[in-house]
């Protein structure tokens, strides 16, 4: 070694100097440099494995941090950026396991609890994550935006007062903080209590007008009231804040649309979709566009009712001699999954129960059906690029790899589903387990799946058209995730069980 170069912790110093600084280019450089001369530097791994996650290459930071975690076999935080990574790569169920393992390590790991409540609740596994942020709270109470993430937590499980009263918390340790004003704005938009939610989010972006999300809250706020014009202004600050803001984007367009204004609705769809190819939430809001501007010609063309809905009758899968079973297994896994809930206030189900999101790989009929969903994915989008449709939008996030998240409903007698997407992924689809016998006693359409009916919150001056597909058990449909869909309410004492998944975009 020549006497006069740097030993590595001199080198590793200035690396991380450089990583402060935000010289990311030389701190890459010299974490490898470090890493020539000491390939298991924990230290060197973690640090360059969340640098190269912050710029993009998860894969890569995927690959340091496993190494890192190997390196430091007793501390929590490899396996905190580790799960991190997971996370960007769309492998949800390796970065709960690394956020497990971390406080395997250390149980009072603050980042692991706190990072693990996040993702369960993005998960859809609200009691449970709840418990994470109280966790949390317990050994730092004045964690502010964990008291937030815990009102939101309540808010997406339906116990919006509670929501409200972790506000109210938050606001007496931190009067007039604006990271909390816009938290208690957006219970309050979910609560329907528009004059109050317009106070509040008005306070917070008069105090940090940067919130994107606090403008694009206020815009529903006033939404609400029926005040089109103050709403428009709102979405037009958040769209300003952040540019790449999809709900404030898609909002602002149907305002513009709804209004008479379809030109303008229609450029700012096509400028974000030029940056964001596919985006599920302006593709919908493109589409109410092009209706409304008489254009409906190119509308039909994007929410091609036909030939984008596709519907499957899949065998019974190995393992399985009878679909009977199959079904069963599933059906058993929905009804005892601790997270099934009661109408969450997140999600569209309306007279009955719905889980978070399953783990396809804790049960052998859940690997089955994973395996299912997966081949079904594939099989959808041969159909398409065979029916000339490779040029489509629904193809933009097609990289050949995804990720498949899955959750089960419950509807009860009355029981519906409310207009919804699915913004997270980009194909999606329904498996019917169970139905009643006597479902369409209460019409011909009882309990149908419906795609086209807008939700109550959009406005469209000419109606989509709707097609309507009958439920059956063993059956597939499967959708763009962007098309706006509902289940049309029945009648019976039976319930109908089903389990939904989207296949989530991962980036190569």
């Amino acid at each position: 070694m020549d006497p006069a170069a740097p030993d590595t912790q001199t080198l590793l110093d200035e690396a991380m100097a450089a990583h402060r600084d935000g010289a990311v280019e030389i701190a890459a450089q010299l974490y490898q440099r470090v890493l020539s001369e000491a390939p298991e530097n924990a230290q060197a791994l973690r640090l360059a494995g969340a640098l190269a996650r912050d710029q993009g290459d998860a894969s890569s930071a995927r690959s340091l941090l496993d190494r890192a975690c190997a390196a430091a076999p007793k501390d929590a935080a490899p396996l905190n950026e580790l799960a991190l990574a997971c996370f960007a790569l769309g492998d949800l169920g390796a970065a709960e396991n690394a956020l497990r393992a971390a406080l395997a390590r250390d149980a009072d790991s603050v980042r692991a609890w706190a990072n693990l409540g996040a993702l369960l609740q993005y998960r859809g596994r609200l009691h449970a994550a709840a418990d994470c942020h109280r966790e949390v709270l317990q050994r730092q109470p004045n964690d502010l935006e964990v008291r937030c993430n815990l009102a939101s937590t309540l808010m997406d499980a339906g116990r919006g007062e509670e929501a409200l009263a972790e506000c109210e918390a938050a606001l007496a340790l931190a009067p007039g903080h604006p990271y909390l004003l816009a938290a208690k704005g957006a219970v309050l938009v979910g609560l329907e209590e528009a004059a109050a939610a317009v106070e509040c989010l008005q306070l917070a972006t008069g105090r940090h007008p940067e919130d994107d999300m606090a403008w694009t809250n206020l815009g529903q706020a006033y939404r609400l009231q029926g005040e089109t014009t103050a709403a428009v202004n709102a979405l037009r600050k958040a769209c300003e804040q952040n540019p790449d803001n999809a709900r404030a984007a898609a909002d602002l367009a149907n305002l513009l649309s709804a209004g008479g204004d379809t030109a303008t609705a229609l450029q700012l769809c096509e400028a974000f979709l030029e940056r964001h190819p596919g985006e599920r939430l302006v593709l919908a809001s493109q589409a109410i566009a092009l209706r409304d501007a008489g254009q409906s010609g190119k509308a039909d063309a994007l929410v091609d009712l036909d030939r984008l809905i596709q519907i499957h009758q899949p065998p019974s899968p190995p393992g399985f001699t009878q679909a009977e079973e199959f079904r069963a297994a599933l059906i058993q896994t929905v009804l005892n999954d601790e997270s099934l809930l009661a109408e969450p206030a997140s999600k569209a189900t309306r007279g009955g129960r719905q889980t978070g999101e399953l783990d396809l790989s804790s049960s052998a009929a859940l690997i089955a059906l994973g395996k299912l969903f997966d081949e079904a994915v594939h099989t959808t989008l041969e159909s398409w690029r065979a029916a000339g449709l490779g040029d489509h939008p629904v193809m933009a996030y097609d990289t050949g790899r995804w990720s498949l998240r899955a959750w089960g409903t419950v509807l009860d007698a009355g029981g519906h589903q409310a207009p919804h997407q699915h913004p997270l992924g980009f194909v999606s689809g329904v498996y019917y387990l169970s139905l009643p016998a006597d479902m369409q006693a209460a019409g011909a359409q009882a309990g149908w799946l419906e795609f086209g009916c807008l939700p109550t919150r959009l406005a469209s001056r000419v109606d989509p058209p709707a097609r309507a597909i009958a439920p059956a058990t063993d059956r597939l449909v499967v959708f763009p995730s962007y098309f706006w869909h509902r289940t049309l309410d029945f009648q019976s004492a039976e319930t109908r069980i089903s389990i939904a998944f989207d296949a989530v975009p991962v980036a190569v």
